[in-house]
This record gives C-alpha cells, structure tokens and sequence, in this order.
C-alpha cells in the first residue's frame, strides 16, 4: 500500500486506485483525519453528485438543510461527534457534511416510486464452504456516477469501547454498505425499495446512520439480527448479514418492518426482491434483473457445494449477467461491468471471515480495478 498522507494518528493509503484511510482514537478524533485526509476526495463526489442538484433548483438549499439537520439531531453522539470532527478537519459546513453523508436515502426519497440499482451477495459456510468457514461475495450495483469519484475503504480502530471495522463505500458517506467489524460481523446493504415500499419516513433516524451504530457494537450475528428486531427503519433494503459461524437475510420494510430469512443449508443468495416466505408476497422482478441474478448465482453455488473459498467466490463474482449483445449470459451470474438494464456494478468485495482478509475489485473498463487484496488484521493492529 502506498502512504499518501496522514493527519495526527490517521492514515491516508492507496492501493491500485482504491483509497483507505486507516483511523484511530475517538469519534470526534476520527472524524477530524478523515475529513483531513479526504477533503479533496469528498469535494470531487459532491461537485458530481450535490452542486448539479443545487445550481439546477433541483435540491434547494432549504430542503439540504432539513435533510442535514435531522441526520444530525437523530444519530446517536459516535456519530454526531465524527460529524463535526469530519466538518472540523475538513473546513466544510456541517450540513454540507451530513447532506453528502445521507445522499443515498435522499436519493431514494426523490425518486418516485422506482427502484433504481441491483445488488447481489453469496454466502457460503459449513458443509457448503471447502473447509467450513465463511466466505462472502458482494456486487455494489448503483449509477455509473459512481465511478467518478474514488472508491473508498475506511477502515476505523476506536478506542472509546466500540468494534474495529472496514467499510467499504465512497467518499464523505459513512454507512456501512459492505463492513466486516472485528469480531466477524458482516452486513452489506441492498435497495429494498421495490419489495419493501419507496416510502422514506424523514421522522426516523436515518438507518445509515444506526447500521454504523449496530456495527460498531455487534459482537455476533445473534446480536445482530436482535438489534434489527427492534427497529423501524427510514427506508425500505435487503441486507446480507453474517459472521464466522453462520449467515442470513434481514428484508427491511420502512411499511410493513423487518424479517429475517435464514436459508436451509449452509449457502445463500441476496438480491432486491423479498425471498422470504412469510411476506404474503409473489417473488416480483425488478428493472435491475433481480431474480434473473439470484436463479443465476443459486445454480453457481448449487454447483460448487463443498468446494467454495476465496478463490472460487471471487471467480463466481466475475460471471457476467449479460453478453455484450444485451442477451443474458448462458450459466452466467451476476456482474455488470457496463449499464446493460438499471445500472452497472461499481465495486466488488469478496470476503474470507474467518481470516478478516478481503479482497476489492472495479470491473467497470475504463475505472478497472483487478481484485486486491486488503489484510484487516495488519491494518486493525
């Protein structure tokens, strides 16, 4: 990896394109190197996706601030105190900070009743794993502007009590979109808005700001799937949840609550259409080809029962979805490294849990990105 900058005990790397700053010390402390360190990174991602808004009439200054001021009246003090540490270090506004932070539950706000990006995950643990541990994939599908600016690995070692973890995302948004905390506790997020309701209720806390909460205190995945329980969230996603031991499906309703599916066998496929059985819902295809993705990817799986690893997930994460006439690919998977339906993948993770060793990808050609490996133990420690 190679050291860019560094801001008091916190790090700036980068490695083949993806940056990741490594953090440590409080809240407010984090905060402070992060906005230091990602300053430059943040401005590029809000002059592609906030000022376009702002100088068209689209977002009106009005409206960033109630979107900014309920994020930050509604987290809890962690997250408070890195919003002003990142305003700190950064000299940005606040409400600049908050509203770059909770772009993706604005944007589905503002969309209608669409659902806009696909996402899809693999599991496999057990009997179906090679040797009994648990291996993740993850496709982040969502707009091609997602490439324009970088894609980010922060990688947080509090020393308030909370959990180390590693998230992956963009600059200046902090949810935990795909993180794996150190005890083995894993969550990516999906757009669940299809299935669950495009309702976005701005009277609840921001679920971007609690899942990092839930993260950062989650010790195993019972822990997890109990803290879920017991919320009502801002907006409607899928999320893939696991740790060493086992994993799961929580499907997210901002309507209708929250349901847990847990698979029958040691191996499961995530995408955005509710697959539990109890909604009272038919299985309903989105524009992002969901089901065409998770008969795809439980067929690669269904194959490879007692032979998954590292190395076979992150092969199983390259199968296209399309051929490059549009047509879909025979025996194919999930991956969109062009807009060929609703969106295209932005960046993929694959994860060893176990071993708390991950490997990232871009597969978009003119952002490519081959699978680099990112060793959390030597970076927590």
């Amino acid at each position: 990896m190679n050291l860019l900058n560094q801001s008091g005990a916190g790090k700036l790397y980068e490695k083949n394109g993806f940056l990741i700053p490594v953090l440590s010390g409080g809240s407010h402390d984090m905060g402070v190197q992060y906005g230091a360190l990602m300053v430059d990174a943040m401005q590029k991602t809000w002059d592609v996706l906030i000022k376009p808004q702002l100088d068209s009439g689209i977002l009106m200054q009005e409206e960033m601030q109630r979107w900014a001021r309920r994020a930050y009246i509604s987290c809890s003090t962690r997250n408070r105190q890195w919003y002003d540490g990142v305003a700190q270090g950064s000299s940005w506004p606040t409400e600049n900070v908050c509203m770059l932070d909770q772009v993706m539950e604005y944007g589905i706000f503002q969309s209608k009743c669409h659902s806009f990006a696909g996402c899809t995950s693999i599991l496999s643990w057990g009997k179906h794993s090679a040797n009994g541990n648990m291996y993740i994939g993850r496709n982040m599908d969502w707009s091609e502007t997602f490439n324009e600016f970088p894609q980010v690995l922060t990688v947080r070692k509090p020393t308030d009590g909370s959990y180390r973890f590693a998230a992956l995302g963009w600059p200046g948004m902090y949810c935990p979109f795909t993180v794996i905390n150190e005890h083995g506790v894993y969550l990516d997020v999906h757009d669940g808005t299809s299935m669950g309701g495009s309702v976005v209720y701005v009277e609840r806390p921001s679920i971007l700001n609690e899942l990092t909460d839930m993260m950062s205190e989650a010790h195993t995945l019972s822990s997890l799937v109990t803290r879920l329980n017991g919320i009502l969230i801002s907006t409607s996603m899928i999320l893939s949840i696991g740790d060493e031991h086992r994993g799961a499906s929580m499907e997210c309703s901002s309507l209708g609550g929250n349901r847990l599916r847990s698979p029958d066998d040691h191996s499961l496929v995530v995408v955005n259409s509710f697959m539990g059985e109890h909604w009272g819902l038919g299985k309903r295809e989105t524009v992002s080809n969901s089901l065409r993705r998770f008969a795809n990817m439980t067929e690669r799986l269904k194959e490879n029962t007692g032979a998954v690893d590292a190395d076979k997930v992150r092969e199983l994460m390259d199968l296209r979805l399309f051929n490059d006439d549009g047509t879909f690919a025979a025996n194919g998977g999930s991956t969109k490294p062009i807009k060929q339906d609703a969106d295209l993948t932005t960046h993929q993770m694959v994860t060893d849990v176990a071993q708390r060793t991950l490997w990232l990808k871009v597969p978009v050609p003119d952002y490519f990105s081959d699978w680099t490996a990112i060793d959390l133990k030597q970076l927590w420690n």
